[in-house]
Protein backbone atom coordinates (compact mmCIF):
# COMPACT_ATOMS: atom_id res chain seq x y z
CA UNK A 1 0.00 0.00 0.00
CA UNK A 2 1.27 3.37 -1.04
CA UNK A 3 2.00 5.80 2.06
CA UNK A 4 0.72 9.27 1.43
CA UNK A 5 2.94 11.96 1.77
CA UNK A 6 2.06 15.34 3.83
CA UNK A 7 1.57 18.31 2.12
CA UNK A 8 2.56 21.63 4.04
CA UNK A 9 -0.12 23.88 4.52
CA UNK A 10 0.79 27.33 3.36
CA UNK A 11 -1.12 29.47 6.29
CA UNK A 12 -0.95 33.33 5.85
CA UNK A 13 -0.03 34.70 9.28
CA UNK A 14 -2.40 37.10 11.47
CA UNK A 15 -1.94 40.65 11.17
CA UNK A 16 -1.20 41.87 14.64
CA UNK A 17 -4.03 44.01 16.26
CA UNK A 18 -3.23 47.45 15.99
CA UNK A 19 -2.41 49.41 19.19
CA UNK A 20 -4.93 52.34 20.14
CA UNK A 21 -3.72 55.18 17.89
CA UNK A 22 -2.16 53.40 14.72
CA UNK A 23 -3.54 53.43 11.45
CA UNK A 24 -4.74 50.25 9.45
CA UNK A 25 -3.70 48.98 6.49
CA UNK A 26 -4.89 48.77 2.95
CA UNK A 27 -9.44 48.96 3.19
CA UNK A 28 -8.63 49.62 6.94
CA UNK A 29 -7.22 52.66 5.88
CA UNK A 30 -9.91 54.04 3.73
CA UNK A 31 -12.48 53.32 6.67
CA UNK A 32 -10.75 55.35 9.03
CA UNK A 33 -9.95 58.01 6.63
CA UNK A 34 -13.86 58.24 6.47
CA UNK A 35 -14.88 58.21 9.65
CA UNK A 36 -12.41 60.75 10.42
CA UNK A 37 -13.49 62.89 7.71
CA UNK A 38 -17.26 62.26 8.84
CA UNK A 39 -15.96 63.60 12.47
CA UNK A 40 -14.38 66.76 11.22
CA UNK A 41 -17.23 67.86 9.33
CA UNK A 42 -19.51 67.33 12.61
CA UNK A 43 -16.86 69.48 14.65
CA UNK A 44 -16.81 71.78 11.63
CA UNK A 45 -20.71 71.89 11.68
CA UNK A 46 -20.51 72.56 15.71
CA UNK A 47 -18.18 74.88 15.71
CA UNK A 48 -20.38 76.90 12.84
CA UNK A 49 -23.35 76.83 14.60
CA UNK A 50 -21.44 77.63 17.68
CA UNK A 51 -19.94 81.10 16.51
CA UNK A 52 -23.67 81.59 14.85
CA UNK A 53 -24.89 81.56 17.80
CA UNK A 54 -22.27 83.78 19.54
CA UNK A 55 -22.33 86.61 16.74
CA UNK A 56 -25.91 86.94 16.31
CA UNK A 57 -26.52 86.50 19.89
CA UNK A 58 -23.54 89.57 20.23
CA UNK A 59 -25.78 91.79 17.51
CA UNK A 60 -29.08 90.80 19.32
CA UNK A 61 -27.71 91.62 22.67
CA UNK A 62 -26.36 94.82 21.20
CA UNK A 63 -29.48 96.15 19.62
CA UNK A 64 -31.26 95.61 23.24
CA UNK A 65 -28.86 97.21 25.31
CA UNK A 66 -28.71 100.07 23.46
CA UNK A 67 -32.66 100.85 23.05
CA UNK A 68 -32.80 100.16 26.72
CA UNK A 69 -30.24 102.94 27.26
CA UNK A 70 -31.67 105.37 24.96
CA UNK A 71 -35.08 104.88 26.55
CA UNK A 72 -34.10 105.46 29.83
CA UNK A 73 -32.40 108.51 28.87
CA UNK A 74 -35.90 109.02 27.14
CA UNK A 75 -37.69 108.58 29.99
CA UNK A 76 -35.55 111.46 32.48
CA UNK A 77 -35.05 113.68 29.60
CA UNK A 78 -38.70 113.59 28.75
CA UNK A 79 -39.55 114.25 32.11
CA UNK A 80 -37.09 117.57 32.79
CA UNK A 81 -38.15 119.05 29.32
CA UNK A 82 -41.35 118.79 29.73
CA UNK A 83 -42.47 119.12 33.64
CA UNK A 84 -43.00 123.15 32.73
CA UNK A 85 -45.04 122.45 30.35
CA UNK A 86 -47.24 119.50 31.80
CA UNK A 87 -47.93 122.27 34.74
CA UNK A 88 -49.05 124.79 32.25
CA UNK A 89 -51.44 122.35 29.91
CA UNK A 90 -52.54 119.88 32.72
CA UNK A 91 -51.97 120.75 36.38
CA UNK A 92 -49.32 117.87 36.21
CA UNK A 93 -45.51 118.06 35.84
CA UNK A 94 -45.77 113.78 35.37
CA UNK A 95 -48.54 114.28 32.83
CA UNK A 96 -46.43 113.77 29.71
CA UNK A 97 -43.98 111.34 31.56
CA UNK A 98 -46.47 109.19 32.39
CA UNK A 99 -48.15 108.94 29.00
CA UNK A 100 -44.14 108.48 27.81
CA UNK A 101 -43.98 105.64 30.57
CA UNK A 102 -47.49 103.94 29.13
CA UNK A 103 -46.21 104.12 25.92
CA UNK A 104 -42.82 102.08 26.74
CA UNK A 105 -44.72 99.51 28.62
CA UNK A 106 -46.85 98.65 25.04
CA UNK A 107 -43.70 99.03 23.38
CA UNK A 108 -42.13 96.51 25.46
CA UNK A 109 -44.57 94.20 24.75
CA UNK A 110 -44.54 94.54 20.84
CA UNK A 111 -40.85 94.08 21.31
CA UNK A 112 -41.33 91.27 23.22
CA UNK A 113 -43.77 89.68 20.76
CA UNK A 114 -42.18 90.62 17.35
CA UNK A 115 -38.73 89.23 19.04
CA UNK A 116 -40.07 85.63 19.10
CA UNK A 117 -42.40 85.87 16.25
CA UNK A 118 -40.65 84.32 12.77
CA UNK A 119 -40.40 87.57 10.72
CA UNK A 120 -40.81 85.30 7.62
CA UNK A 121 -44.50 85.23 8.72
CA UNK A 122 -44.63 89.24 7.77
CA UNK A 123 -44.54 87.87 4.09
CA UNK A 124 -48.18 86.64 4.88
CA UNK A 125 -49.16 89.86 6.75
CA UNK A 126 -47.31 93.09 4.96
CA UNK A 127 -49.70 93.60 2.28
CA UNK A 128 -52.70 93.98 4.26
CA UNK A 129 -50.58 96.07 6.61
CA UNK A 130 -49.89 98.53 4.24
CA UNK A 131 -53.41 98.44 2.74
CA UNK A 132 -54.78 99.26 6.52
CA UNK A 133 -51.83 102.40 6.48
CA UNK A 134 -53.38 103.86 3.32
CA UNK A 135 -56.78 103.86 4.83
CA UNK A 136 -55.78 105.39 7.49
CA UNK A 137 -53.63 107.69 6.13
CA UNK A 138 -56.64 108.96 3.90
CA UNK A 139 -58.61 109.32 6.95
CA UNK A 140 -56.12 111.68 8.66
CA UNK A 141 -57.38 115.12 6.99
CA UNK A 142 -60.85 114.45 8.20
CA UNK A 143 -59.98 113.36 11.49
CA UNK A 144 -57.10 115.13 12.61
CA UNK A 145 -56.90 118.07 15.18
CA UNK A 146 -54.58 120.99 13.36
CA UNK A 147 -51.55 120.64 15.44
CA UNK A 148 -48.70 123.39 14.31
CA UNK A 149 -50.21 123.71 11.15
CA UNK A 150 -49.99 119.91 10.39
CA UNK A 151 -52.75 116.83 10.75
CA UNK A 152 -50.88 113.91 11.18
CA UNK A 153 -53.04 112.05 14.16
CA UNK A 154 -56.06 110.25 15.02
CA UNK A 155 -57.52 110.40 18.30
CA UNK A 156 -58.46 106.97 19.64
CA UNK A 157 -59.34 106.62 23.01
CA UNK A 158 -57.40 109.66 24.57
CA UNK A 159 -54.41 108.16 22.39
CA UNK A 160 -52.87 109.85 19.33
CA UNK A 161 -52.74 107.36 16.76
CA UNK A 162 -50.18 108.77 14.14
CA UNK A 163 -50.20 106.59 10.79
CA UNK A 164 -46.89 107.56 9.14
CA UNK A 165 -45.12 105.91 12.30
CA UNK A 166 -47.28 102.83 10.62
CA UNK A 167 -46.29 103.44 7.25
CA UNK A 168 -42.59 103.44 7.85
CA UNK A 169 -42.51 99.66 9.14
CA UNK A 170 -45.02 98.98 6.17
CA UNK A 171 -43.33 100.14 3.83
CA UNK A 172 -40.10 98.28 4.55
CA UNK A 173 -41.89 94.87 4.74
CA UNK A 174 -43.97 95.41 1.47
CA UNK A 175 -41.13 96.20 -0.88
CA UNK A 176 -39.16 94.18 0.62
CA UNK A 177 -41.67 91.35 -0.12
CA UNK A 178 -42.63 92.19 -3.29
CA UNK A 179 -39.16 92.95 -4.40
CA UNK A 180 -38.16 89.29 -3.20
CA UNK A 181 -40.70 87.37 -5.03
CA UNK A 182 -39.74 89.34 -8.40
CA UNK A 183 -36.16 88.64 -7.59
CA UNK A 184 -35.49 86.89 -11.52
CA UNK A 185 -37.45 89.96 -12.79
CA UNK A 186 -35.76 92.40 -11.99
CA UNK A 187 -33.81 92.95 -14.50
CA UNK A 188 -36.67 94.37 -16.61
CA UNK A 189 -37.56 98.01 -15.71
CA UNK A 190 -40.84 97.49 -15.08
CA UNK A 191 -40.93 94.74 -12.64
CA UNK A 192 -39.25 96.88 -10.51
CA UNK A 193 -39.96 100.74 -11.37
CA UNK A 194 -43.77 99.60 -10.95
CA UNK A 195 -44.22 98.21 -7.24
CA UNK A 196 -41.89 100.98 -6.01
CA UNK A 197 -42.92 103.82 -7.51
CA UNK A 198 -47.11 102.07 -6.71
CA UNK A 199 -45.81 101.32 -2.54
CA UNK A 200 -43.53 104.71 -2.20
CA UNK A 201 -45.36 106.65 -4.19
CA UNK A 202 -49.35 105.93 -2.79
CA UNK A 203 -47.74 106.52 0.80
CA UNK A 204 -45.54 109.75 -0.20
CA UNK A 205 -48.88 111.50 -1.88
CA UNK A 206 -50.88 111.03 1.29
CA UNK A 207 -48.09 112.16 3.20
CA UNK A 208 -47.80 115.35 1.69
CA UNK A 209 -51.16 116.06 2.35
CA UNK A 210 -50.64 116.28 6.40
CA UNK A 211 -48.07 117.30 5.68
CA UNK A 212 -44.90 115.69 6.50
CA UNK A 213 -42.03 115.97 4.07
CA UNK A 214 -39.06 114.75 6.86
CA UNK A 215 -40.57 111.60 7.44
CA UNK A 216 -41.54 111.24 3.70
CA UNK A 217 -37.31 111.71 3.52
CA UNK A 218 -37.45 109.16 6.21
CA UNK A 219 -39.61 106.31 4.15
CA UNK A 220 -37.83 107.47 1.19
CA UNK A 221 -34.37 106.58 2.95
CA UNK A 222 -35.69 102.98 3.96
CA UNK A 223 -37.08 102.14 0.99
CA UNK A 224 -33.84 102.98 -0.58
CA UNK A 225 -31.88 100.90 1.74
CA UNK A 226 -34.27 98.06 0.50
CA UNK A 227 -33.54 98.64 -2.81
CA UNK A 228 -30.04 98.48 -2.79
CA UNK A 229 -29.77 95.33 -0.89
CA UNK A 230 -32.20 93.74 -3.63
CA UNK A 231 -31.07 92.08 -6.60
CA UNK A 232 -32.00 94.96 -8.75
CA UNK A 233 -29.69 96.30 -11.37
CA UNK A 234 -27.12 98.85 -9.85
CA UNK A 235 -28.13 101.30 -12.94
CA UNK A 236 -31.63 101.04 -11.57
CA UNK A 237 -30.45 101.80 -8.16
CA UNK A 238 -28.54 104.75 -9.41
CA UNK A 239 -31.69 106.26 -10.86
CA UNK A 240 -34.36 105.78 -8.41
CA UNK A 241 -31.48 107.52 -5.75
CA UNK A 242 -31.08 110.21 -8.35
CA UNK A 243 -35.08 110.83 -9.07
CA UNK A 244 -35.89 110.45 -5.36
CA UNK A 245 -33.35 113.45 -4.26
CA UNK A 246 -34.91 115.41 -7.36
CA UNK A 247 -37.94 114.60 -6.12
CA UNK A 248 -37.37 115.75 -2.21
CA UNK A 249 -35.55 118.92 -3.55
CA UNK A 250 -38.76 119.75 -5.20
CA UNK A 251 -40.69 119.39 -2.51
CA UNK A 252 -38.28 121.37 -0.30
CA UNK A 253 -38.60 124.28 -2.50
CA UNK A 254 -42.37 123.94 -3.44
CA UNK A 255 -43.81 125.61 -0.37
CA UNK A 256 -43.39 129.06 1.04
CA UNK A 257 -43.07 127.80 4.39
CA UNK A 258 -40.51 125.38 3.95
CA UNK A 259 -38.53 128.17 2.26
CA UNK A 260 -39.19 130.08 4.99
CA UNK A 261 -37.98 127.10 7.45
CA UNK A 262 -34.77 127.27 5.12
CA UNK A 263 -33.98 130.19 5.76
CA UNK A 264 -33.33 129.98 9.22
CA UNK A 265 -31.64 127.62 8.63
CA UNK A 266 -29.05 129.66 6.95
CA UNK A 267 -28.95 132.25 8.68
CA UNK A 268 -29.99 131.53 12.06
CA UNK A 269 -28.77 134.64 13.43
CA UNK A 270 -30.10 136.86 11.17
CA UNK A 271 -33.71 135.51 12.01
CA UNK A 272 -33.49 134.61 15.90
CA UNK A 273 -37.02 136.40 16.41
CA UNK A 274 -38.37 135.04 13.26
CA UNK A 275 -37.95 131.54 12.11
CA UNK A 276 -34.34 131.23 13.57
CA UNK A 277 -35.75 131.11 17.12
CA UNK A 278 -36.10 127.58 17.89
CA UNK A 279 -32.24 127.05 16.15
CA UNK A 280 -31.05 130.00 18.44
CA UNK A 281 -32.28 128.81 21.27
CA UNK A 282 -30.94 125.31 21.28
CA UNK A 283 -27.29 126.81 20.35
CA UNK A 284 -27.82 128.30 23.91
CA UNK A 285 -28.88 125.24 25.59
CA UNK A 286 -26.09 123.40 24.16
CA UNK A 287 -23.69 126.12 24.96
CA UNK A 288 -24.67 126.76 28.22
CA UNK A 289 -24.21 122.80 29.19
CA UNK A 290 -20.28 122.70 28.21
CA UNK A 291 -18.92 119.27 28.84
CA UNK A 292 -20.49 118.14 31.75
CA UNK A 293 -24.27 119.74 31.81
CA UNK A 294 -25.74 121.66 34.22
CA UNK A 295 -27.48 119.07 35.84
CA UNK A 296 -30.54 117.13 35.79
CA UNK A 297 -33.27 118.82 35.55
CA UNK A 298 -31.39 122.40 35.42
CA UNK A 299 -32.25 122.66 31.96
CA UNK A 300 -33.17 126.54 31.43
CA UNK A 301 -34.01 126.02 27.72
CA UNK A 302 -37.55 123.55 29.15
CA UNK A 303 -38.83 127.41 30.75
CA UNK A 304 -40.68 128.26 27.26
CA UNK A 305 -37.53 129.39 25.71
CA UNK A 306 -36.96 126.31 23.85
CA UNK A 307 -39.94 125.65 21.20
CA UNK A 308 -41.06 121.58 21.45
CA UNK A 309 -38.32 120.72 24.04
CA UNK A 310 -39.72 117.19 24.73
CA UNK A 311 -40.11 116.46 21.68
CA UNK A 312 -38.04 117.62 18.11
CA UNK A 313 -35.52 119.10 20.43
CA UNK A 314 -35.15 117.01 23.31
CA UNK A 315 -31.30 116.26 21.95
CA UNK A 316 -30.62 119.90 23.08
CA UNK A 317 -32.13 119.32 26.57
CA UNK A 318 -29.95 116.32 27.11
CA UNK A 319 -26.63 118.55 25.69
CA UNK A 320 -27.77 121.40 28.09
CA UNK A 321 -28.18 119.04 31.19
CA UNK A 322 -25.38 116.15 30.38
CA UNK A 323 -23.16 118.39 28.52
CA UNK A 324 -20.75 117.21 25.57
CA UNK A 325 -20.50 114.00 27.73
CA UNK A 326 -23.97 113.43 27.37
CA UNK A 327 -24.35 114.40 23.85
CA UNK A 328 -21.67 111.94 22.30
CA UNK A 329 -22.68 109.01 24.66
CA UNK A 330 -26.40 109.45 22.54
CA UNK A 331 -24.44 109.34 19.29
CA UNK A 332 -22.40 106.83 20.60
CA UNK A 333 -25.46 104.89 20.82
CA UNK A 334 -27.02 104.99 17.54
CA UNK A 335 -23.61 104.28 15.97
CA UNK A 336 -23.81 101.18 17.52
CA UNK A 337 -27.17 100.79 16.89
CA UNK A 338 -26.80 101.45 12.88
CA UNK A 339 -23.79 98.99 12.89
CA UNK A 340 -25.23 96.27 14.93
CA UNK A 341 -28.26 96.33 12.35
CA UNK A 342 -25.73 96.57 9.81
CA UNK A 343 -24.38 93.25 10.53
CA UNK A 344 -27.76 91.53 10.60
CA UNK A 345 -28.58 92.77 7.22
CA UNK A 346 -25.38 91.07 5.84
CA UNK A 347 -26.12 87.64 7.87
CA UNK A 348 -29.41 87.76 7.33
CA UNK A 349 -30.41 84.23 6.39
CA UNK A 350 -32.30 85.55 3.19
CA UNK A 351 -32.79 88.14 1.01
CA UNK A 352 -36.33 88.96 2.52
CA UNK A 353 -34.45 89.36 5.67
CA UNK A 354 -31.63 91.18 4.76
CA UNK A 355 -33.47 94.09 2.77
CA UNK A 356 -36.26 94.56 6.01
CA UNK A 357 -33.14 94.40 8.44
CA UNK A 358 -31.48 96.78 5.97
CA UNK A 359 -35.11 99.53 5.67
CA UNK A 360 -35.30 99.29 9.03
CA UNK A 361 -31.54 99.80 10.31
CA UNK A 362 -31.59 102.95 8.02
CA UNK A 363 -35.00 103.87 8.98
CA UNK A 364 -33.60 104.26 12.73
CA UNK A 365 -30.20 105.67 12.03
CA UNK A 366 -31.12 108.31 9.60
CA UNK A 367 -33.99 109.41 11.89
CA UNK A 368 -31.74 110.07 14.47
CA UNK A 369 -29.00 111.43 12.13
CA UNK A 370 -31.35 114.08 11.02
CA UNK A 371 -32.67 114.98 14.49
CA UNK A 372 -29.55 115.85 15.86
CA UNK A 373 -28.10 117.54 12.73
CA UNK A 374 -31.65 119.41 12.94
CA UNK A 375 -30.88 120.50 16.82
CA UNK A 376 -27.02 121.25 15.67
CA UNK A 377 -27.94 123.38 12.50
CA UNK A 378 -26.04 121.16 10.38
CA UNK A 379 -29.38 120.12 8.75
CA UNK A 380 -32.74 121.77 7.99
CA UNK A 381 -35.08 121.11 10.84
CA UNK A 382 -37.73 118.62 9.84
CA UNK A 383 -39.90 118.12 12.86
CA UNK A 384 -38.99 114.54 13.31
CA UNK A 385 -38.70 113.06 16.55
CA UNK A 386 -35.49 111.21 18.08
CA UNK A 387 -36.18 107.52 18.06
CA UNK A 388 -36.39 105.74 21.46
CA UNK A 389 -35.62 109.33 23.27
CA UNK A 390 -38.15 112.07 22.09
CA UNK A 391 -41.44 112.34 23.79
CA UNK A 392 -44.52 110.65 21.40
CA UNK A 393 -46.41 107.04 22.42
CA UNK A 394 -46.96 106.07 18.56
CA UNK A 395 -43.53 106.71 17.78
CA UNK A 396 -41.52 104.80 20.73
CA UNK A 397 -44.14 101.90 19.96
CA UNK A 398 -43.70 101.27 16.28
CA UNK A 399 -39.67 101.65 16.70
CA UNK A 400 -39.63 98.90 19.16
CA UNK A 401 -42.00 97.03 17.54
CA UNK A 402 -38.87 96.93 14.61
CA UNK A 403 -36.30 96.79 16.53
CA UNK A 404 -38.46 93.32 18.15
CA UNK A 405 -38.34 91.83 13.99
CA UNK A 406 -34.71 93.03 13.53
CA UNK A 407 -33.96 91.17 16.89
CA UNK A 408 -35.66 88.11 15.45
CA UNK A 409 -33.59 88.06 12.05
CA UNK A 410 -30.58 88.47 13.99
CA UNK A 411 -31.28 85.06 15.94
CA UNK A 412 -31.71 83.66 12.69
CA UNK A 413 -28.83 84.58 10.69
CA UNK A 414 -26.00 83.02 9.16
CA UNK A 415 -22.08 83.29 10.19
CA UNK A 416 -19.60 85.35 8.41
CA UNK A 417 -17.92 83.82 5.53
CA UNK A 418 -14.61 81.99 6.69
CA UNK A 419 -11.66 83.33 5.10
Amino acid sequence: MRKLRSIPVVRRPRRPVPAVGEELEHGGDRQVTSNVTSISRVRAAARDKAERAKVNNRAATALLVVAVVLIVIGLGSTQSASSVVGIDQAADRFYFFKKQLLGVGIGTLALLITSRIDYRIYRKLATPFLILCVGLLIAVPYVSPTIGGAQRWIPLAGFNLQPSELAKLAVVLTLALVLDRKARLLGRFWHFFVPVVAIVGSVGFLMMRQPDLGTLIVIGAAAMAVVMTSATPFRYVVLTTTASASAATMLAFSESYRLRRLDGFLDPWGTASDQGYQLVQSYYALSNGGLFGVGLGASRARWFYLPNAHTDFIFAIIGEETGLIGSLTVVALFTVLAFAGWIVALRAPDSFGRMVAAGITVWLSLQALVNIGGVLGLLPITGIALPFVSFGSAALIVSMAALGILVNIAQQGVPAIRK
